[in-house]
């Protein structure tokens, strides 16, 4: 199989929090009763000698907040904005679901609403919550510039003290989309629909070799985990391209093939069900070594390329005409995955929608570009307008 360069990004469609100095979760936590230093101090080392690259749960919150990691997960803070303009800050600790009390202080927020330019500095006031030591809080809050009431904002932190260290915080309630490759799932009767009907390569022996269950009922409580850096000779998701998590394992066709999560079965077996010619053999989905084309046996180093550009997607590019090379280097990336560079996984592959010509990393990506012709469309535009920019 050609080979696979390490670009896919992040999850589907989902609210991200615009970390400052911390990088961590984002999903909300609720509290229960305070921790004792020593108890903080525990939980920090956890945390600290834990693998960064490991993910762990964070339990829904009871104020439906959005939870803003701090100091890479050392402590954590819920955000809440009340529609009366109040912006609440409550502090939390490593293991988000405590209180975590910090010195009463005065603290300076900087909020604009998103996609503006100007900001508005307003003040948090330490609030204390019952229960909070004399000189402590655990809650802090403020009133929001009347022209931010009620819009998406960005809020920064310049100088936040926790114990003896100081840190800069900031968090976003916007919503950002990515298009990345990574597909939503599926859920009620379309998912049993999907998961319970035998088509294409997908057969009732499959059905019943993965228990007579759906993926989000066999993996409940898997946490997914995106690799974006296969190594050679590891499994490889063949939605993503990610590595696989040999957990997330599906039969398919009587064969097994591994995932990285859950909502990439889902698209698999809609693909194995509607495209099974898509669907290659397991041991395809392998990643290669990155330095030597497996079709053509030449290394980088063999291609005829000038040196600002990758020689393996030169090689790749150069095998397309002349025309259909200028398009696609104008487009640069694929139109369906679009953190994925043409030529990255071989000769891109062209399709041609009302007319146009549409370039995509692989094979793969084909069925999607063509079901969704308008998308697809605005998605070459907007790259092209981007790399005519650089």
């Amino acid at each position: 199989m050609n080979n696979f360069k390490r670009y896919l990004l992040g999850f589907g469609l989902i609210a991200v929090l615009a970390i400052v100095v911390a990088v961590g979760c984002s999903q909300p936590a609720g509290q229960t009763a305070n921790t004792s230093s020593s108890t903080n101090s525990a939980k920090m080392s956890q945390t600290k000698s834990a693998n960064l690259d490991e993910e762990h749960p964070h339990v829904p919150g009871t104020h439906g907040g959005i939870i803003i990691p701090i100091g890479a997960d050392s402590y954590h803070a819920e955000a809440v904005v009340e529609k009366d303009g109040v912006l609440r800050l409550f502090m939390l600790g490593a293991d988000e679901t405590r209180i975590h009390e910090v010195d009463v202080q005065a603290v300076k927020a900087y909020v604009k609403v998103s996609g503006a330019t100007d900001a508005i500095p307003i003040d948090l006031s330490a609030t204390p919550q019952d229960g909070d030591s004399d000189g402590k809080t655990s809650q802090f809050t403020g009133t929001l510039p009347e022209g931010a009431i009620g819009q998406a904002i960005d809020v920064t932190i310049p100088n936040l003290r926790i114990g003896t260290e100081r840190f800069r915080v900031g968090f976003t309630t916007a919503v950002q989309v990515h298009d990345n490759g990574m597909p939503a799932g599926v859920t009620g009767e379309e998912e049993q629909k999907l998961y319970f009907t035998a088509a294409g390569k997908y057969t009732e022996a499959d059905i019943k070799a993965n228990g007579n269950q759906t993926a989000s009922a066999k993996f409940k409580g898997f946490m997914s985990k995106h690799d974006m850096n296969p190594k050679p000779g590891d499994y490889i998701c063949p939605v993503t391209f990610t590595k696989a998590n040999p957990q997330c394992a599906w039969q398919v066709n009587g064969k097994k093939y591994l995932f990285c999560c859950p909502p990439c079965v889902d698209e698999f077996v809609r693909m194995a069900k509607e495209e099974p010619e898509s669907i290659l053999e397991p041991e395809e989905y392998i990643q290669q070594d990155k330095g030597r084309n497996k079709s053509e046996g030449v290394t980088k180093s063999d291609a005829n390329t000038s040196d600002n550009v990758d020689p393996e997607i030169a090689e790749a590019l150069s095998k397309l005409s002349e025309d259909d090379r200028r398009v696609a280097e104008a487009q640069k990336f694929c139109a369906v995955v679009t953190s994925s560079p043409l030529g990255s996984m071989g000769t891109p592959i062209k399709v041609e929608i009302e007319g146009e010509p549409v370039f995509l990393c692989c094979e793969g990506c084909r069925n999607k570009a063509l079901r969704q012709p308008t998308e697809t469309l605005a998605t070459v535009s907007k790259l092209k307008q981007q790399n005519a920019g650089r």
